[in-house]
């Protein structure tokens, strides 16, 4: 009698931060993410569920919205391909500003027939202690705890982290630097607050070109940070610098990455590409890698493939002007 052949199939996941809702890149999120061919996508800062809805009918996939925990609207969602046996959306009010969206899907796979993704928003706010780590940390508890019970199953945790990895290089002398060129190219501008912050689209009719003679697209407007006035006569005067760059670099918290890997999550990208940056964040002025898609045990021994797309692994020139993000991509033998 012969043996029956088990059935294994790769899983293609897909994180990736759309940037408040994708207003006036819609078009381009679309086709990016339709490029991926991915089986699940899991989004960040969905403010727009409509354009989630046509998002999910474009591609031909199902759709779940976990609203926020703060009520911001700053939602996440699962798009999937694969059939949503059951979803939860865990609120943790007054821990969470986001909200932990856990989705259970059917793989078609014999070797994993059920998966478990995760999907998190975590906090920036890197103006608070211990730039924004404090807060995180506390997020991961939460989200920790909705495991308890399933910790054992196969699963994933994906999404924008705001977190470095320990060991990870940040681009901080490059990104002051592209930061004062934004400045002296006056598409920054002073605000009475003391604030720099982007030019917006509409203010005048030079302000999408100039946007575009600077290298970004004007459309990504939202995506550029505000800071405070006095940070940029301090650009003035910092050399683009390794050193440098470590230097602020360790003055980054870096507790977040290190608790989940600690607790025996395995970071797919830099698992399978121990010294590529892997940089995720901004499309803009590629400086961090945010975005991680983490597996447990059962699915790190799965973990085929884990590329930014938009980099060399993965090519795709509109992933840079889609969002301020690069979608992240992993792939497991199911």
């Amino acid at each position: 009698m012969s043996r029956a052949r088990t059935r294994t199939r790769l899983l293609r996941v897909v994180t990736y931060n759309i940037l408040l809702g994708g207003a006036r890149r819609e078009e381009r999120i679309t086709e990016v993410l339709r490029r991926t061919g991915a089986d699940v996508i899991t989004l960040q800062e969905v403010s727009n569920p409509a354009f989630a809805a046509e998002l999910a009918r474009s591609l031909g996939m199902e759709l779940v919205i976990g609203h926020a925990s703060d009520g911001s609207g700053i939602n996440l969602a699962v798009l999937s391909r694969l059939p949503v046996r059951r979803w939860r959306n865990h609120t943790h009010r007054g821990r969470m500003l986001r909200s932990h969206l856990e989705t259970v899907l059917t793989t078609g796979g014999d070797h994993v027939p059920e998966l478990h993704l995760h999907s998190v928003h975590l906090a920036a706010r890197f103006g608070e202690r211990k730039k924004g780590e404090e807060r995180r940390r506390r997020e991961l508890d939460a989200l920790l705890s909705d495991l308890t019970e399933t910790a054992d199953a196969p699963h994933l945790i994906a999404g924008d982290f705001n977190s470095l990895a320990p060991g990870d290089h940040l681009e901080a002398t490059a990104f002051f630097a592209r930061m004062a060129e934004l400045r002296r190219a006056r598409v920054l501008v002073r605000q009475a607050n003391g604030l720099v912050a982007p030019k917006r689209v509409g203010e005048d009719a030079a302000v999408d070109e100039a946007w575009l003679r600077v290298g970004v697209d004007p459309r990504l407007d939202v995506g550029i940070p505000v800071l405070p006035f006095v940070v940029y006569p301090l650009t003035a005067l910092l050399p683009r610098s390794r050193v440098v760059d470590r230097v602020l670099g360790g003055t980054i918290e870096r507790g977040t990455v290190a608790r989940l890997l600690e607790a025996g999550y395995v970071d797919a990208y830099r698992h399978l590409h121990p010294r590529a940056h892997g940089y995720t964040c901004a499309t803009w002025m590629p400086a961090a890698r945010i975005d991680y898609v983490f597996a447990n045990s059962v699915m790190a021994a799965r973990l085929r493939r884990c590329e930014v797309v938009g980099s060399r692994g993965w090519p795709d020139r509109e992933a840079t002007v889609a969002s301020d993000h690069h979608p992240l991509l992993a792939e497991f033998a199911v």
